[in-house]
């Protein structure tokens, strides 16, 4: 189960519904809610730039997927209100009816498949969406409203990866190309682009009248881009914003007796370090060293200080309310002396160096600390490691095309927002887009899991594949993503449902 911290503070959360309806709500008043966010999202308005993550993310209030997460790890209804399984690799889609973007065109069919065109086309291979749409080779139009995907071999997630395959207008695309839509995002969400406010500082979204997701009070969502959480923070109790987005983990106690309203959630993708195995002179292909790097953090002690307690340590890639996590899987030992006996048996008692390449932004206020903290334990062992901060978008393009220029180990997520861990299995195998860790004899199974359609049986699998990679040692696994909110008391109701703070169906008072 999601953790979830709340101090001197209610907040309502309303259940994910198997079936997703409009809201026939029509505001009294002109509202502005203003946030405090750490930046822009990555590639700005190009949804298949990277994943959308993190509750509040503008992606998940101008565009909308075929499906969506629910938080019970369920799939639920967005633009497809049903679909079946024809054949081990035929599924249809049925279309919501009477759907328009916000520049007037309607979706159907016809932008489904023009969709899954474009992100198979080579212009957009390297793109992270590309990749979630790999498996199907066949999009046919049954009729306005109704479509076939035929998959290369059975997908056991298929509506999951498209739950992030968001829709966007097939001729605006065409017309604008992916830099200029970037700039000028068209979707069906509850909220459009005004503009990214380069020179200003701050980007807005306004409320998109032909939405099918209707709002309540907010017509103006203001995001004020502050980096720094402790600006975030003073900007929140200075009275310049309503709502301030992973302000630090230390001051979430100080906030809350300010009266502010806090919540601290874990999010599904767990945070680790890749170990990667694919040139064979590296000391990080030599399992015993991958698994003495995992003995020598004090993740314990890490969680207690840096991380106030609110997490805890995972020993795979999923948390426990994922499909196919195994209970019986045990986090590493703290344990320097074993460690330093292992490093030895491997041919490095005199250590070795590595360089660290991380990215920053969007992260929670404690990551550098934490970063230093495992670099400290790693040295206590040998491994003498140089710490290297890059741009989001340049550490997204390392991440998609496996070249990692010059870094030998680099911050990621077990990719497991399809609530699956066949997803966040595929990220440390050689079936992930510029693979950085592959063991080709696991593949066939693998795959096997990837394709199995019975619950059961695919369960099994998956527990006994991450039971494996545990004593592979991908990664160095540390921790999962919090993210904290803190907001003033005049919002009523934030919802959370399926991963996203719903601010449109915020309530405020006076």
């Amino acid at each position: 189960m999601n953790l979830s911290i709340w101090t001197r503070c209610t907040l309502f959360l309303i259940g994910t519904c198997t079936t997703i309806t409009a809201w026939d709500v029509h505001p009294t008043k002109s509202e502005t809610l203003t946030i405090a966010a750490p930046g822009r999202p990555p590639g700005l308005g190009n949804p298949y730039a990277s994943m959308a993550t993190g509750g509040i993310h503008s992606w998940g209030y101008m565009f909308d997927a075929l499906t969506t997460l629910a938080d019970d790890g369920s799939v639920a209804p967005s633009l497809a209100t049903h679909w079946e399984i024809k054949s081990a690799t035929q599924w249809r889609f049925h279309l919501r009816q009477g759907i328009q973007f916000s520049n007037g065109e309607p979706f159907t069919a016809a932008t489904v498949q023009a969709v899954i065109d474009t992100l198979q086309s080579p212009e957009l291979a390297s793109l992270y969406a590309a990749n979630e749409v790999r498996t199907i080779v066949g999009v046919t139009i049954v009729d306005t409203y109704t479509i076939d995907i035929v998959t290369r071999t059975p997908d056991a997630i298929l509506d999951r990866r498209l739950s992030h395959i968001y829709m966007v207008p097939e001729k605006a695309w065409k017309e604008l190309g992916q830099d200029r839509f970037a700039m000028e995002p068209i979707g069906s969400g509850p909220y459009q682009l005004v503009d990214w406010g380069m020179k200003r500082g701050r980007y807005e979204l306004k409320r998109n009248p032909s939405s099918w997701r209707r709002n309540t009070d907010i017509d103006l969502i203001r995001f004020q881009v502050l980096p720094d959480p402790t600006t975030r923070e003073q900007a929140l109790t200075s009275g310049q914003v309503d709502l301030a987005y992973n302000p630090g983990l230390d001051n979430l106690k100080v906030l809350s007796d300010l009266g502010f309203i806090v919540v601290a959630r874990e999010r599904s993708p767990v945070e680790g370090i890749a170990l990667p195995n694919r040139d064979p002179k590296s000391p990080l292909s030599d399992v015993r060293v991958r698994k003495a790097m995992n003995h020598a953090i004090n993740r314990s002690e890490i969680a207690a200080t840096l991380m106030q307690n609110v997490t805890k340590t995972n020993a795979q890639g999923v948390l426990p309310e994922m499909f196919g996590y195994n209970p019986n899987i045990e986090s590493y030992s703290f344990d320097r002396d074993l460690a330093r006996r292992m490093m030895a048996e491997a041919g490095y008692e005199e250590g070795f160096d590595l360089t660290l390449t991380v990215r920053l932004e969007g992260k929670g206020p404690e990551w550098p600390s934490i970063y230093q903290a495992v670099i400290q334990d790693l040295t206590a062992i040998g491994v003498r490691v140089t710490l290297r901060s890059v741009p989001s978008q340049e550490w997204l393009k390392m991440w998609n095309t496996g070249d990692w220029n010059g870094a030998d180990m680099i911050p990621f997520s077990w990719t497991s927002t399809y609530r699956d861990a066949g997803r966040a299995i595929e990220t440390v195998s050689c079936a992930k887009a510029g693979a950085f860790f592959c063991l080709p004899e696991l593949m066939p199974r693998i795959n096997a899991a990837a394709q199995e359609l019975d619950r059961d049986k695919r369960r099994m699998s998956l527990q006994q594949l991450l039971a494996e990679l545990r004593d592979l040692a991908p990664s160095i696994n540390l921790f999962p993503q919090v993210e904290t909110v803190a907001y003033r008391k005049r919002i009523e109701t934030l919802p959370f449902e399926a991963g996203y703070y719903r601010i449109e169906k915020i309530k405020l008072g006076k």
